[in-house]
């Protein structure tokens, strides 16, 4: 009798164990993000009725939500031969869009077709002062669909681990990282510029 008691309370407890394991909250999806201090705006110089300039001791106010945000729109209209960029939005204080890389593999017979394109979503949020930018949705896209991994974060690619070997995975992951990293170095170089720079070298 004793054994059959044990044995049904074995089996309460693995039946409530399943079901506090099946209300756990998922997981947040994987992304780069990362809050970026902007340098404080120039003051315009103060002069007096004479023409003299005042000194002023104030610190110069923070960069403007609206600056910074000119900034964002302006670089998601900039164009460059690293990456294209696509479905450019901004609603509110945020700007995004779509980047996406041309991905070769540099062998001569690589072991899998995996030739295609690397897509990511970027955005950028405005604070005053700050802003955040979040490249998240990483994914691989080949030109035969039978070989394309999907969301770089996943364990086992999208077209099943026979096709896209661990260690070629892991090798595309890299490379997409790589990309990331190459937005998110061209993101902040050019959100220190001011937003009244020309955005084409060509204008004037």
């Amino acid at each position: 009798m004793k054994f059959f008691k044990y044995i049904f309370a074995l089996y309460l407890l693995m039946t409530a164990s399943t079901g506090f394991a099946q209300d756990e909250p998922k997981k947040d999806e994987k992304k780069i993000q990362e809050i970026v201090t902007v340098e404080a705006e120039a003051k315009v110089a103060k002069k007096d009725a004479d023409g003299n300039e005042i000194a002023d001791t104030l610190p110069a106010p923070p960069a403007s939500v609206s600056e910074i945000l000119k900034r964002a729109v302006n670089f998601v209209k900039v164009e460059t031969p690293k990456y294209t960029k696509a479905n450019g939005v901004t609603t509110g204080s945020k700007a995004e869009f779509t980047a996406s890389f041309i991905y070769k593999p540099k062998e001569l017979n690589p072991e899998a077709d995996v030739q295609g394109t690397f897509t990511m979503h970027v955005s950028v949020e405005a604070k005053e002062g700050k802003y955040r930018y979040t490249i998240s949705k990483m994914t691989h896209i080949a030109k035969n669909p039978d070989f394309t991994g999907g969301d770089i974060y996943s364990e086992v690619p999208k077209c099943g681990s026979m096709k896209l070997p661990g260690d070629l995975w892991k090798h595309l992951r890299s490379e997409a990282l790589k990309d990331a990293a190459t937005i998110s170095s061209d993101l902040k170089a050019f959100m220190k510029k001011p937003s009244t720079d020309p955005i084409n070298p060509d204008e004037w």
